[in-house]
């Protein structure tokens, strides 16, 4: 699906509350769907509100250098020569939605989307090349498995942050559906992914996670998380804007669902 100059622009206009995270909630909700061609535009389109020459341009100005350069790729390390520091915490924050989405659409759809956003990425913003082995991999400072029972409880209070009162029925529920999946989705999901809030919050955590259930037809799952986001502190008005938005972008995306998307 080609994303078009026009809907780029409704994308960035769609509701001022969501100036900051638009492009954050749109690359999730595309990887989600599996549309992973759609995010250099999107990408790209960011990085460009960001820069400093382009303070105060309009959304079509923007659209339409994203355009150019998409044409020309060759410009794409020339434009991005100069980075600020906004600009490399957006980078940082794209890279951790899909990561963090990974756990919800599932490992292949991210690596389409890392795939994607590393061609597309300046070379101002890459991580150089390095060696590796399967037995002696690059595993990040910030990943710090030795202290386990420290994510453990962090992953915790995540859960209980997200659940509420109904956490301990969701617990017991996977127990007995399967110990081993709740030992899964505590361990490896909430301790050292999604609590994992040095790159993006939980408050922002929480809303990529909206974005990446509502394309996968999952209306119990996306309830408890639209209630989840409530828990952490956003209210009812912005949950329902972030909720409508990834719903445009699904249904562009031709995503069909069996019943309404669920909403509070």
């Amino acid at each position: 699906m080609p994303l078009s100059n026009d809907r780029l622009i409704e994308l960035i206009q769609f509701n001022d509350k969501l100036e900051h995270y638009w492009a954050h909630l749109a690359i999730a909700t595309v990887v989600s769907c599996n549309f992973p061609e759609l995010i250099p535009k999107i990408y790209i389109t960011r990085l460009l509100q960001l820069q400093d020459t382009n303070r105060g341009k309009s959304a079509t100005a923007v659209v339409h250098e994203t355009e150019s350069i998409l044409h020309h790729r060759e410009t794409l390390d020339t434009v991005f020569k100069g980075i600020n520091s906004e600009q490399i915490k957006f980078h940082s924050e794209i890279k951790e939605v899909i990561l963090k989405e990974s756990a919800l659409v599932g490992i292949p759809r991210a690596i389409n989307g890392l795939r994607v956003l590393s061609t597309t990425t300046p070379k101002s913003l890459l991580h150089p090349d390095l060696e590796l082995s399967p037995e002696a991999a690059y595993v990040s400072s910030k990943v710090n498995r030795k202290d386990k029972k420290h994510n453990l409880q962090r992953g915790l209070d995540h859960w209980n942050k997200t659940y509420g009162k109904v956490s301990m029925r969701i617990i017991n529920d996977l127990n007995t559906f399967y110990p081993d999946l709740w030992q899964f989705i505590i361990e490896d999901v909430y301790s050292d992914v999604l609590s994992y809030g040095e790159i993006l919050n939980s408050s922002v955590t929480s809303l990529v996670v909206i974005c990446a259930l509502i394309p996968l037809d999952v209306n119990a799952q996306l309830r408890g998380h639209l209630r989840g986001a409530l828990n952490v502190g956003w209210d009812r008005d912005f949950i329902d804007t972030v909720r409508n938005y990834s719903l445009m972008i699904s249904v562009w995306c031709g995503i069909r669902w069996r019943s309404d998307v669920v909403k509070l």
